[in-house]
C-alpha cells in the first residue's frame, strides 16, 4: 500500500488558512507530520484522522442546529446560535421592534442561549 503525503502547502489551501499557520502546528507537534530534511510532510490518512478529532461535533446529517434568528436554516456547526451574519437579523429586530439601542440589542444576542431565550424571544 502505497502512503500518499501533503505539504504544508497543500493543507492550508485545503482548510483556507494561511501556511505560516500550518507551520505553527506542525511546529508544536499539533498536527502530526514527518520532518524530511527542512521540509514538513504529513501522511493524508493522519490528516485526515486530524480533522475529524478537531472539527466542530455535527449532527449526523452533517447540519448543524436551526439557527435563531427564525429563519430555520442550520448553523454551521452544532455548537452555533447563528448562521453567519444572522445575528445581525436579530439585532435589527430587536431595534426597530423593541428600540433598543445597538450595543443594548448586540448584548442581548450575545446572551442567548439555547433553548430557555429562545422561546422568549420568538
Amino acid at each position: 500500500m502505497t502512503r500518499r503525503f501533503v505539504t504544508p502547502q497543500e493543507i492550508a489551501a485545503l482548510l483556507r488558512v494561511s501556511p505560516a499557520a500550518i507551520r505553527r502546528l506542525l511546529q508544536r507537534g499539533t498536527l502530526p507530520a514527518v520532518r524530511v530534511g527542512r521540509a514538513w510532510r504529513v501522511e493524508e490518512s493522519e490528516l485526515q484522522r486530524w480533522l475529524r478529532r478537531h472539527s466542530p461535533a455535527m449532527r449526523p446529517d452533517g447540519r448543524g442546529e436551526p439557527c435563531l434568528c427564525g429563519c430555520g436554516e442550520p448553523t454551521i456547526t452544532r455548537g452555533a446560535r447563528f448562521r453567519p451574519g444572522h445575528d445581525g437579523k436579530v439585532i435589527h429586530r430587536l431595534m426597530t421592534s423593541d428600540g433598543l439601542t445597538f450595543d443594548a440589542a448586540r448584548k442581548a444576542v450575545r446572551q442567548i442561549q439555547r433553548p430557555r431565550v429562545q422561546e422568549r424571544l420568538f
